[in-house]
């Protein structure tokens, strides 16, 4: 038999695989390689501008200061109570 008669039957993927979509790269790394690969992408931190670590340095300030105020409230509610 001839091998374009035993092919005859069975359809023939053409396309390249799109390695663009991390899905069909990880099905197409062994379980060993997928560690690996998750592993060095690890994120550092992050360089912030200015106003933005103003926006999180008030962030803190105003919830451990609202943690104060319902800690007091708390105590005010327990020790007025009959």
């Amino acid at each position: 038999m001839n091998s374009s008669e035993e092919l005859a039957g069975v359809p023939v993927a053409s396309a390249k695989p799109d390695l663009k979509d991390p899905r069909v790269v990880l099905s197409l790394l062994e379980a060993d390689q997928v560690v690996a690969a998750k592993q060095q992408t690890r994120f550092g931190r992050r360089v912030l501008s200015p106003r933005a670590k103003l926006l999180l340095w008030g962030l803190r300030i105003y919830v451990i200061v609202m943690l104060v105020l319902v800690v007091v409230s708390a105590v005010r509610a327990i020790h007025s109570a009959p």
